[in-house]
């Protein structure tokens, strides 16, 4: 078999070998084709079940990691909440230095300021974004700031949260905000990598004044566009998570976000494809001029983003050697295209999807399925909506392993239960089924992903939804740390697993592998880190994965043993009595989630364990007493908690509700 792909890959022109094996990883997707592939294989399928600890690092970082670490001259550098990054001695564990930028809190970053997906590092600098719209460039020996730059507006609904990306002397931007119902226009800037200055800027959508759309990119958007949406809310189409440079056709690649309102029918109703939101996008990256796009979901109603990472693979298609760029965004479908033209060459669902039926090869257009149609449900009703809106893949990233042109996918196979109230408004929330379609199901997987049958070759199922993003290496293995706090080796091949490791954390990130005093190392931050975290922590989280945030680091001669850590539930403060009627209880329910709060306090008023916001369950009489100061009035909003638009009424039914939820947890003990 192995001796028939070499010579198919003679014959068609493509790499026969893998890249010489490099001791580092320099970029988030640890090569320029963002593959989160290491070709080390000191550590392989007939040796990694001797894998053992050689060290591990506390982090004080109480919401988990969700970065990908650096490592580059024998250091590690990574990035956690509040955007604060560490330097790591990448042999021993030791800490070098520690910077934090002293984030700004305010209502646009109260929430993503919570999480951060990375840090880059070019030359002497290490770059950070941080959640109040700041690029900084640090010194990389010392951590010492060099340079700042304020690359959007916090007060119009703008946030970052991933990695910034490097590339041809440059550093690339995105940020977050489509929907934030402020005025949001999402771009992605580029910014010379060592001294700060400001290069250029590529705008997603177009401005609702035909006068400011200048360019034939801008010009041939805004004709895709019609309503008041532009103008009320700016267009949104963010680019909030996931590039990918590339050095051998000066291009940059970046997905796009979904605009508000939800609903197209409501956003344009003229008709028009809302250009460029949900799409794959390509700009020239000394410029930003313009290339190509593609729309993963033209005229989107789901809020399907295309922001999950990209990984470029040079593949036989159809007896031709092909260019083509790999993305597995949220809306469930796993897309080929050339990345030199943007044209679509397969696309196949990785998960169950209703929304549509399947990919049109000849119109490169989604075929809808009414199944997924929430908005033509009478009101009233619920639909569930396959992939959720969160999405089946979100910012954990997949990998790709070039000799088994096999990608790896952290799936998440669950629905999205919309409540559909009419003229545009719903309800949406996760929720976990054991069977679907008359058979078991599990609500997460990794899934090993053919791109050239457009087919699932293998596929380990996982009992908690969101996991950790995948490594593959040249020793024919995997790497996933799950939910459940199990870091393993799976086959590549086979999906056999091989090895594990229980951590007593839950995993987000992404683990990466390096070469340091001749071992091969396998690096991973342990403790969920993604944002969703907050909203769905029992999605993110199971009961024996709720320790701390670590940074481990495993080999052949590891001989450590973890530390010790025990969980001890809080103990809940005396309640106030609940007066509340069965009505308001159930309008505070509503409320709590319709306004946000569960987006920050977890669904069913259940927050993450040990994160940095409280569970409301366990609010003091104190708080109770000063609730309607913190709520409406923003007693709290240094601390995170931003006031809101309620009336006293609504403020008082939510907290009966929360108070409801603590009496209910109380009764459980």
């Amino acid at each position: 078999m192995r001796l028939t792909a070499c010579l198919l890959s003679m014959l068609l022109g493509l790499p026969t070998t893998l890249a010489a094996a490099p001791t580092e990883w320099p970029v988030n997707g640890g090569n320029d084709r963002g593959e989160h592939f290491s070709p080390l294989d000191q550590v392989n399928e007939d040796n990694v079940g001797t894998l053992g600890l050689d060290w591990s690092l506390d982090l004080p970082a109480p919401n988990g990691i969700a970065a990908t670490p650096i490592v580059h001259d024998g250091t590690i550098y990574l990035s956690g909440p509040l955007s604060i990054v560490w330097a790591i001695d990448a042999a021993s564990g030791r800490l070098l230095w520690s910077f934090d930028p002293q984030v700004r809190i305010g209502k646009s970053n109260s929430w993503t300021s919570r999480v951060n997906r990375g840090v880059a590092v070019h030359g002497d600098r290490v770059l950070v974004t941080v959640s109040d719209c700041r690029l900084i460039g640090l010194d990389r020996k010392t951590g010492t700031e060099l340079w700042s730059q304020l690359t959007c507006d916090p007060e119009q609904g703008y946030s970052i949260t991933d990695a910034p990306h490097v590339g041809g002397g440059r550093v690339f931007v995105g940020n977050a905000g489509s929907e934030s119902h402020r005025w949001n226009r999402g771009y992605v800037s580029a910014y010379d990598a060592g001294s700060g200055e400001f290069l250029w800027r590529f705008h997603i959508v177009p401005s609702h004044k035909p006068e400011e759309n200048t360019t034939p990119a801008m010009q041939m958007a805004y004709a895709t566009w019609s309503g008041d949406a532009l103008e009320k809310y700016g267009g949104g189409g963010s680019n909030w998570n996931g590039m990918t440079y590339d050095p051998d056709s000066g291009l940059l690649y970046f997905g796009t976000a979904g605009a508000i309102p939800y609903v197209y029918e409501k956003r344009s109703p003229g008709g028009g494809d809302n250009l460029f939101t949900s799409s794959v996008v390509a700009v020239r990256a000394d410029t930003g001029e313009y290339v190509w796009h593609y729309s993963t979901v033209p005229q989107d109603s789901w809020e399907y983003n295309a922001t999950m990472n990209i990984v470029l693979a040079d593949l036989p298609i159809h007896g031709q050697a092909r260019k083509t760029l790999l993305i597995a965004p949220k809306n469930g479908f796993f897309y080929v295209l050339d990345r030199g033209t943007g044209e679509l060459l397969s696309a196949n669902p990785y998960v169950k999807v209703n929304w549509a039926t399947h990919i049109d090869l000849e119109t490169g257009r989604p075929v809808l399925d009414p199944e997924g149609m929430y908005w033509k449900a009478p009101p009233g009703t619920t639909v569930n909506v396959w992939p959720n809106m969160w999405g089946a893949h979100s910012t954990q990233p997949m990998a790709f392993h070039p000799g088994h042109r096999l990608a790896y996918i952290p799936a998440v196979n669950v629905p999205s239960v919309v409540s559909w109230r009419g003229d545009g408004e719903f309800g949406d929330t996760l929720e976990i089924f054991d069977e679907v379609d008359g058979k078991p199901h599990v609500p997460g997987m990794l899934v090993a992903w053919d791109p050239l049958t457009q087919s699932r070759r293998w596929a380990v199922e996982h009992d908690v939804a969101f996991n950790g993003g995948v490594l593959a290496t040249a020793g024919n293995l995997v790497f996933q740390g799950d939910a459940n706090g199990l870091f393993s080796a799976y086959r590549a091949d086979t999906g056999e697993r091989l090895w594990s490791a229980a951590t007593g954390s839950a995993i987000t990130a992404a683990p990466v592998s390096y070469l340091v005093d001749g071992r091969q190392r396998v690096l991973i931050p342990v403790g969920a880190g993604s944002a969703m975290q907050f909203a769905y922590p029992t999605y993110h989280a199971g009961p024996e994965a709720l320790g701390p945030t670590r940074l481990l680091s495993f080999s052949l001669d590891g001989k450590a043993a973890l530390p010790a850590w025990e969980y001890a539930p809080p103990t809940l403060p005396e309640l106030p009595p609940l007066t509340a009627s069965a009505q308001e209880v159930d309008l505070g329910r509503s409320l709590f989630q319709d306004r946000g709060c569960s987006g920050c306090h977890g669904k069913n008023a259940v927050a993450r364990v040990g994160g940095s916001v409280p569970d409301l369950r366990y609010a003091t009489p104190e708080t109770h007493l000063q609730w309607p100061g913190i709520v409406i009035g923003g007693a709290r909003s240094a601390k995170g908690m931003p006031a809101h638009e309620l009336s006293a009424a609504e403020s008082e039914a939510i907290r009966s509700y929360v108070l409801s939820r603590a009496h209910a947890l109380k009764a459980e003990r």
